[in-house]
């Protein structure tokens, strides 16, 4: 079982790292093999739909490679983003943008868990709008005894957040044990899901009520 880390802030050892850090402390000690990826500070664009990871080659921008890569190999994600403007990393958001447009299926059914970490408010609605991406790949959402957030402006200020490490704590063990019970799940010959053809509404032609 091998869980990928992601770092979505731009400061390597911040707030962020000290959140994932209390999560792959715990990981580890259930078992877990444990990949990091850190975003880092480098531009990244957005999504131009230029339609050319449609014939299989991937994104037409080289950056999200490895990434990429780790994903497919990952069981499972947490995914660490700063609090800006009440919202996400735009870093992160245009790299995820564009690895579910591009590679979906290496999110499919496995569990997340997403940490919104910030200084006052704004982490819970950071953390939501990295679930959003999760909700298109059928992937299960963790949370621990409360939602995944940290207050924290810096690395060490986040000792005063125990509550929050605590958290941390909690929801690295809900994702383990429900990779675990998905494993189990397919040594057992539990298949996944059927999915169905998708039908997609055009709105040209609904009837005006």
């Amino acid at each position: 079982m091998k869980i990928l880390l992601i770092n979505g802030s731009p400061h390597e050892t911040g707030a962020v790292a000290r959140a994932l850090l209390e999560c792959e402390s715990t990981m580890r000690l259930l078992g877990a093999e444990i990949d990091n990826y850190f975003i880092g500070t480098a531009p990244h664009s957005c999504c131009t739909a230029c339609g050319c990871c449609k014939d299989g080659r991937g994104c037409v921008f080289g950056d999200i490679g490895e990434l990429y890569k780790k994903c497919k190999d990952a069981d499972g994600f947490v995914i660490g983003t700063p609090t800006h403007y009440f919202g996400a990393s735009g870093t992160l958001i245009s790299m995820l943008s564009r690895l579910f447009y591009s590679g979906i299926d290496a999110f499919r059914y496995k569990p997340v868990a997403v940490i919104g970490v910030g200084r006052r408010g704004g982490a819970f609605d950071a953390a939501l709008e990295i679930e959003k991406f999760f909700r298109f790949s059928s992937s299960p959402i963790i949370s621990g005894i409360y939602p995944a957030i940290l207050y924290a402006k810096d690395g060490a200020s986040a000792e005063y957040d125990s509550e929050g490490l605590q958290n941390m704590r909690s929801t690295a063990r809900n994702l383990v044990w429900l990779s675990k019970c998905i494993g189990l799940g397919r040594e057992y010959g539990v298949s996944l899901p059927i999915e169905e053809e998708r039908i997609k509404t055009d709105i040209s032609s609904l009837k005006e009520i």
